[in-house]
C-alpha cells in the first residue's frame, strides 16, 4: 500500500496552524535558520514511524526540493524510498530525482500549457500591486506568490482561475500564497506514477488544499482534515470520494493516521 500524504497543514503544522494543543505534546520536526517551524504531536510521529515500516509513505508536497529537505524529522526513524515535491514536478527516489519523470513532466508542460512568464503576466495584470508581496518561479515549472491575503477582493480567485484555465494553468491560495501551476503538473499524475514504480495495488491519500485534489481523487481511499481549501469546497456536501476528519488543526493529523493504519490492516487481511 501506497500512503501518500501532503505535508504543511495536513502531516506538519506551524505554530500559526496547529491550534489548540499541549506544549508537551509537540515535536519539532522542520528547522530553519535557527528556529522550529513546524511540528507533529508527539502520538501522530510515533503513529508514521511504525505505519512507515509497513506500507510505502510518500511524502507529496508542493514544497521544492531545498524547503523539502529542511523537515528533519521525515529523516529520523522514518523510512521513505519515495518522495514527491514541486508539487508532483519532481520525483524522489532514495533523495535523488527521478530523471525519467522529470523528462516526462517538463515535456508535458512545453506540450500543454502556456509558458510561466504569460501565465505570471496574467496574474499581474489581474491582482493589484500593493498586495503582492513577493514572487518566486519554482523549480522552473510553476510560480509561487506570497500575498497579503486579507486584501484579496472577494471572487479575485475564483476570476484568477477562469483566466488561467484556458492557458492550461490552474491556482490555489494555501495561507499567504498564491499557486500558479500549469495542469500537466499534479500530485496525482505524479501519485500514479509512483503506484507504477512500485507495483502497489492500493493507495491511500491525504491533503488539504485544491493542489492535493488530483491525488485524492485518483486514491482507492482519500482523506482531508477538517480545514482549508477541500474542506471549504467540499466540507459541507461532499460528494463521497474524499471523507473529512472530524478534527481540524495538528489534531487532524492524528485521525489521519489513523484511518491510512486501518486501511492497511485491511489490505493486509484481505
Amino acid at each position: 500500500m501506497i500512503f501518500a500524504c501532503d505535508l504543511d497543514q495536513t502531516l506538519i503544522y506551524s505554530r500559526r496552524s496547529m491550534g489548540p494543543v499541549e506544549e508537551s505534546e509537540l515535536v519539532p520536526v522542520e528547522k530553519y535558520e535557527g528556529e522550529d517551524l513546524s511540528y507533529m504531536t508527539r502520538t501522530a510521529y510515533m503513529r508514521l514511524r511504525e505505519l512507515s515500516r509497513e506500507i510505502d509513505f510518500v511524502p507529496t508536497t508542493t514544497r521544492i526540493y531545498e524547503q523539502y529537505a529542511r523537515i528533519h524529522g521525515l529523516a529520523d526513524g522514518i523510512s521513505i524510498r519515495y518522495a514527491i515535491v514541486s508539487n508532483g514536478g519532481r520525483v524522489l527516489i532514495d533523495g535523488r530525482t527521478d530523471e525519467q519523470w522529470d523528462g516526462l513532466i517538463r515535456e508535458a508542460v512545453r506540450a500543454g500549457a502556456a509558458s510561466g512568464d504569460e501565465a505570471m503576466a496574467l496574474f499581474r495584470r489581474l491582482a493589484d500591486a500593493s498586495w503582492v508581496l513577493k514572487e518566486r518561479y519554482c523549480d522552473e515549472l510553476f510560480h509561487a506568490v506570497v500575498v497579503e491575503r486579507d486584501r484579496i477582493p472577494h471572487g479575485w480567485m475564483d476570476e484568477l482561475a477562469s483566466e488561467l484555465s484556458g492557458m492550461g494553468w490552474n491556482c490555489s491560495l494555501q495561507g499567504r500564497k498564491v499557486y500558479l501551476v500549469p495542469d500537466p503538473v499534479s500530485k496525482g499524475a505524479a501519485v500514479r506514477y509512483v503506484k507504477e514504480l512500485t507495483g502497489a495495488s492500493f493507495v491511500f491519500a491525504a491533503g488539504d488544499s485544491l493542489l492535493d485534489e488530483s491525488m485524492l481523487r485518483m486514491a482507492d481511499e482519500a482523506m482531508a482534515p477538517g480545514h482549508g481549501e477541500l474542506f471549504r469546497s467540499y466540507g459541507s456536501g461532499n460528494d463521497g470520494a474524499i471523507r473529512f476528519s472530524r478534527r481540524s488543526g495538528i489534531m487532524a493529523a492524528e485521525e489521519i493516521l489513523n484511518a491510512a493504519a486501518a486501511c492497511n490492516k485491511t489490505e493486509v487481511a484481505g
